[in-house]
């Protein structure tokens, strides 16, 4: 969930269960059996059901806290569900009802940059003002953006010159996904995409690696060339943003506890967000739920952390690694499983 923010070497009450720091764990090749439409669905559900199970947690300030209110092993499954039409499910948040808007879009337009930016930008004003399923603590930057866009101001525009919160980047996985055929067009286009409501570097940073990221997991690339793919787009516009992304992946090699990485990258601003994500995805390339139990237990911006951590290492590893209890219970499963098959 967005916040606002602005502006090393990639080779080189209950006892609370330390994560254990142990070496980033040895990847198993991406199986050449694997469907693009199981790592298109595991991508766009295991983004959701990491933003749902992260959702509890979000707002919990400390590892200690979350262990004395969810046990030793902290949140393990889903936490909070809501009833609608009949219907028990676990909600997620406007890091999934926005990245819905982003991959209707892109569903639509494919061709025209200006067309397709100008009706995600009608997109986001009409999330801001009447979200699916109502507002779930929205980003202050990405609402000031639409609340920008609204009065007419130009999408390249909304986004605040100083916003660099991870409300662009948590959105940002569809555009590798419907592009991940053309690297410089997905990365081009999330770039663009952000300056509706995020223009800082930092964030138009973190957006590029996250779709330059996704498609390279699409192209079952080796997790060291996503991560160097993803720390070389990142640095294209923020070289600090690229820097933070590498010594997180440094410390994912080295062992690096969770409780010392993900307490210092919180996530709330971008570049952060992206460290984070980079960092999970390291150490658990081939183990979705450990993936996003792992965003999910932060004192940070733990649904958005989830959110990447759960849509990079889901199309990894296919829509089958989730567990189906997950995808059966997160919000909307039926809709978002009907928009990841038309990818």
């Amino acid at each position: 969930m967005a916040q606002d923010f602005s502006q090393s070497s990639l080779f080189g009450a209950a006892t609370p269960i330390e994560p254990k720091a142990e070496p980033a764990a040895k990847e198993a090749a991406v199986s050449p059996t694997l469907s693009r439409r199981s790592m298109n669905l595991g991508a766009v559900l295991g983004g959701a059901i990491g933003d749902a199970l992260g959702h509890p947690t979000e707002f919990i300030r400390t590892f200690e806290s979350i262990f004395e209110k969810y046990g030793p092993a902290g949140v393990t499954k889903f936490e909070s569900y809501w009833e609608r039409d009949g219907r028990r499910f676990a909600p997620y948040t406007d890091d999934t009802q926005m990245a819905e808007v982003v991959l209707r879009t892109l569903l639509d337009e494919q061709h025209d940059l200006d067309k397709a930016m100008r009706k995600m930008a009608d997109g986001f004003v009409a999330w801001s003002t009447h979200p699916q399923g109502g507002h779930r603590a929205p980003g202050g930057a990405c609402m000031a953006g639409c609340r920008r866009l609204a009065q007419g101001v130009h999408w390249s525009e909304g986004g605040g010159e100083t916003a660099g919160g991870c409300g662009s980047v948590m959105r940002a996985y569809p555009f590798g996904l419907v592009f991940a055929d053309d690297l410089e067009k997905a990365e081009r286009w999330a770039v663009a995409h952000s300056k509706l409501t995020h223009r800082d570097p930092i964030a138009l940073a973190a957006a590029a690696a996250m779709a330059v990221g996704m498609a390279r997991v699409i192209r079952r690339e080796t997790v060291e060339m996503v991560v160097s793919e993803m720390v070389a787009a990142a640095c294209r516009y923020s070289p600090r943003t690229a820097a933070m992304m590498a010594t997180a992946y440094d410390e994912a090699r080295e062992g690096v506890s969770p409780r010392k990485t993900l307490d210092r990258l919180e996530g709330w601003a971008a570049h952060e967000a992206i460290a984070a994500a980079v960092y999970i995805f390291a150490r658990h390339p081939d183990d979705p739920v450990a993936a996003i139990l792992e965003g999910t237990n932060t004192p940070g911006d733990s649904d958005s952390l989830a959110t990447l951590a759960g849509a990079l290492v889901g199309a990894r590893c296919g829509v089958e690694s989730l567990p189906a209890e997950w995808v059966r219970e997160v919000e909307r499963t039926e809709e978002l499983t009907g928009l990841a098959e038309r990818i």
